[in-house]
C-alpha cells in the first residue's frame, strides 16, 4: 500500500491505527449484533502490541500489522453467549476515540504538508 507523501514511521502509524481501529469496530459491532444469538462467542481484534513492536522496524512493518482476533470463551448468559453488552460498549467507545485521535493526527499531518508546499498557514 503506497502512502504518497506520508512515508515515515509516524505517518504509517497513524494510517495503520485508523485502519485497524476501524476494523476493530467492525468486530465489536458484530458482537453487539449477536448479543442474543445462542452460543455466539465474542471476538476482539487486538493490534496495539503488534503495532508498538513494529514501530522500531519502520513504515513497511507498521503497515503490515494485521492484529490478532481473540475469541472470548465462556458464557455471560444462559444461552451460552459470551457477549457482554457493557464490555463491548466500553470497547467501542475506546476504539472510536482511538480512531478519532488518529484522524485528527492525520489531518494535522496533511495541514503541515500543505503549509510547507503552499508556503502559508490555513
Amino acid at each position: 500500500m503506497g502512502m504518497g507523501p506520508l512515508n515515515n514511521t509516524t505517518d504509517a502509524a497513524i494510517v495503520a491505527t485508523m485502519n485497524l481501529s476501524r476494523e476493530q469496530q467492525l468486530y465489536i459491532t458484530n458482537d453487539l449484533a449477536n448479543y442474543d444469538t445462542p452460543g455466539f462467542q465474542a471476538q476482539n481484534l487486538s493490534f496495539q502490541s503488534q503495532l508498538a513492536q513494529a514501530l522500531d522496524q519502520g513504515p513497511n512493518a507498521i503497515l503490515n500489522v494485521t492484529g490478532t482476533v481473540d475469541t472470548t470463551p465462556g458464557s455471560v448468559s444462559n444461552n451460552g453467549n459470551s457477549v457482554s453488552m457493557t464490555a463491548q460498549m466500553s470497547n467501542l467507545v475506546k476504539s472510536q476515540l482511538l480512531y478519532e485521535t488518529a484522524v485528527q493526527a492525520y489531518n494535522q499531518q496533511i495541514t503541515e504538508i500543505k503549509i510547507v508546499t503552499e508556503g502559508k498557514a490555513q
